[in-house]
């Protein structure tokens, strides 16, 4: 069954965040709709997964050190 967690709780001996949607069995789910730690829900569709785009990278100056940045002895 899948629930909604409404306040942070421990399920399944992991900590849950409110707001997080996790599927458990129904002896679990009921326990948690009767605290009134969760409500019902429905499974979650998956969200399409985008490619992240490329951000072009500046090009890397090739300089040299000049004579005045070095030490001299």
């Amino acid at each position: 069954m899948w629930i909604e967690i409404t306040r942070g709780v421990i399920v399944n001996k992991e900590p849950t965040k409110a707001g997080s949607i996790v599927e458990v069995d129904t002896s679990t789910a009921m326990l948690l709709i009767g605290m009134r730690r969760a409500v019902e829900t429905v499974k979650p569709e998956p969200k399409p997964v985008e490619a992240p785009a490329v951000q072009p990278t500046k090009p890397v100056s090739r300089r040299g050190r000049t004579s005045s940045s070095t030490p001299k002895d």
